[in-house]
């Protein structure tokens, strides 16, 4: 199986996808092309520059049951929305029971590697499709192969790129769930493989896409498993949806007010917030998660601190943390409840270096008090920590 990547395209949308529709064109003329359609920038991106080249395309969205509430409404819910002739396929009944327990970070992602390769290979034999196309970016290839996009050829075979692997490793930060993997396809198709994240967006808002969408905000492969640290349940997977919930939609809320949309580029070229989230588990403190250094990944406990709320101070002195993997700003101790909840909320222009967004405290505090309202909160915290030494998620 071979892996056709665009390199080095021009980096203005509209030339941008003049030569992303050549590149299409080149190599899936005539032919049936099988899309993931997550939802989320990349995917819709690469869905949207195939109906542009014209090719014959299934979208599909694999529906595993981890995926986030947005403003109450499954995320399946929003793409179908966007995309009408999106074809939702629902594995939970067989997914979920295998990732349930499962606690190693690793372990996570390979299930859902699996998970994906599965349907995906399925759909792909019932629909007689000779290439797949996904929403693989710049940052998920250089952290995977701890290489340069430009060591890529436009063209390499699987075999080719373990080879490349080997060689920096490095460079690896962690595996991606879309990639080396092979598939009963003549190809697989990456036309968004060279832009970073900020240039996906400017590409959906050339073919006028609703806000909703161009500042949709960044979501892992392995979904809410990321975000619930330790074993996931379902008891524990219904909290997180909900508690997620309501920190991505009060930051959204907070940036539309200001700002008159969710995400803004601010003077370091950010997005910001890149990410807003709520990670989940029981004792944190006790929790191995995963820190960066020297470029590499690392799992170390977190390390709490509380007192006088000084961002800068705070910051500084988390970018400085030696022997855990990140700082956790205390907002709430209880001896109650049965979930600690850590709001993330981050800036990036890339995903491989963030900087902690600079939230009003007022808006922190409002935060806490509706993660109060639900009975299984026990301990609040807000993460400081830049990337590096952070990660941006905890698996």
């Amino acid at each position: 199986m071979l892996n056709h990547r665009l390199i080095d395209p021009p980096r203005e949308p509209e030339k941008f996808v003049k030569k992303a529709v050549q590149f299409l064109q080149k190599h899936a003329k005539n032919k049936k092309v099988f899309c993931a359609l997550s939802g989320g920038v990349d995917s819709s991106a690469t869905y949207l520059l195939l109906k542009e080249a014209k090719i014959e395309t299934i979208p599909v969205f694999i529906d595993h049951g981890l995926m986030r509430i947005i403003r109450g409404k499954e995320e399946s819910e929003h793409v179908k929305k966007l995309f009408p002739d999106v074809l939702i396929i629902d594995i939970r009944d067989s997914f979920l029971p295998k990732i349930l327990g499962e606690e190693d970070a690793e372990s996570k992602r390979k299930l859902f590697k699996d998970a994906y390769s599965d349907t995906i290979s399925r759909v792909i034999k019932q629909e007689n499709c000779h290439l797949l196309a996904d929403g693989t970016i710049l940052p998920d290839i250089e952290e995977s192969f701890g290489a340069k996009i430009s060591d890529l050829k436009e063209t390499m075979s699987l075999e080719e790129e373990l080879s490349l692997k080997a060689k920096n490793p490095q460079g690896f930060v962690k595996s991606q769930h879309n990639l080396e993997i092979e598939y009963d396809v003549e190809a697989t198709i990456q036309p968004v493989a060279s832009l970073t994240k900020p240039e996906v967006r400017k590409t959906l808002e050339y073919f006028n896409m609703p806000n909703e969408l161009v500042f949709r905000k960044a979501f892992p492969g392995p979904a809410l498993s990321a975000r619930i640290i330790g074993p996931v349940t379902l008891e524990n997977l219904n909290f997180e949806k909900r508690v997620h919930d309501v920190v991505e939609s009060a930051i959204s809320d907070y940036y539309l007010e200001k700002y008159g949309k969710p995400m803004i580029i601010n003077e370091k070229g950010e997005q910001e917030p890149f990410q807003a989230f709520a990670a989940t588990t029981t004792d944190v403190l006790l929790r191995k998660v995963t820190g960066i250094i020297n470029g590499q990944r690392t799992y170390e406990v977190p390390l709490s601190i509380k007192g006088e709320w000084d961002f800068e101070k705070l910051v500084h002195f988390s970018s400085q943390v030696k022997g855990y993997a990140r700082i956790l700003y205390e907002l709430h101790e209880s001896q109650e409840g049965l979930y600690d909840v850590i709001i993330r909320s981050i800036n990036s222009i890339d995903a491989r270096t963030a900087s902690v967004t600079n939230l009003p405290i007022d808006l922190i505090e409002e935060l806490k008090y509706k993660l109060l309202e639900f009975p299984d909160t026990k301990d609040i915290y807000f993460d400081i920590t830049p990337k590096p030494p952070a990660t941006i998620e905890y698996i």
